[in-house]
């Protein structure tokens, strides 16, 4: 078999929205703040896929740093990207502090309800691509749609928590490999070359096969359209783990992917 259709986990938050695009949800009567992705027998793939959903009436943050959860034990921050799918107008992100933090004071803010006052928020639209390092304090505001790849963390006794950074834009060039970028669907191009993952987005025509190279595990996440990999049929919204070196990706329409590599 040359791939793997990852089961849709469908996670209920009050900061969810009522209608996901390309899964009809309606009838579940939740609000969906996150659609996760994986194999029922697995729980320790080396990468989470995930769509998040926030509706415009409720912010939320997702594990902002890691010297939250590492004293309790857990494995905390992950190396992570976020690829917008869509924004209300006014829809922002933070990423980093705006001043330098010590970690009782972040500890201390995020206990508290009032970290986002820290936060350096960057406002988002459609196409905008994000990197967020291990470590990197990061919030999700109201009104977004995206879809986030993040790589596991090792075992608590494995990781270190990096030093806060003045800024998102600061700390994004001592800490990762390029800077937040626009690429909209319908183009083509590498979003992440470097670190624990690499990503690629790309745009197939109608009637398009392409025999796309994977030297290890490999993820296929069709954002638009529909088509089928070796024969298995495809369609926007669902998640595959490429199991063979050169699978053969056809596209019986216009089409946009995430092709993700470790």
């Amino acid at each position: 078999m040359p791939g793997i259709k990852l089961q849709p986990t469908f996670v209920e938050k009050i900061w969810g929205q009522d209608a996901v695009p390309n899964h009809p949800i309606e009838k579940l009567g939740k609000r969906i703040g996150e659609l996760r992705f994986g194999r029922p027998e697995r729980t320790n793939d080396p990468l989470l896929v995930k769509y998040v959903y926030t509706n415009p009436r409720f912010a939320f943050q997702t594990h902002p740093w890691d010297l939250i959860v590492q004293p309790q034990g857990l494995a905390g921050g992950r190396t992570q990207s976020w690829y917008i799918l869509g924004a209300e107008p006014g829809a922002r992100v933070g990423i980093g502090t705006i001043r330098s933090q010590d970690s009782r004071s972040l500890r201390s803010a995020a206990q508290n309800g009032v970290l986002d006052q820290a936060m350096d928020w960057c406002p988002v639209k459609a196409g905008d691509f994000f990197f967020i390092p291990s470590g990197m304090p990061h919030v999700i505001g109201a009104g977004i749609s995206l879809i986030g790849i993040q790589h596991h963390a090792g075992r608590p006794d494995e990781l270190r928590v990096m030093p806060c950074p003045t800024s998102y834009r600061e700390g994004a060039i001592a800490t990762s490999p390029m800077p937040a970028m626009h690429r909209p669907l319908g183009c083509t191009g590498v979003l992440l070359s470097d670190g624990d993952f690499g990503l690629r987005l790309m745009h197939m025509q109608s009637g398009d096969m392409i025999h796309v190279t994977n030297a290890g595990l490999a993820w296929f996440i069709p954002l638009r359209g529909r088509g089928d990999i070796d024969g298995q049929t495809w369609r926007a919204g669902e998640c595959w783990l490429l199991t063979q070196a050169r699978p053969a990706i056809h596209a019986a329409s216009d089409a946009d992917y995430l092709f993700a590599t470790i």
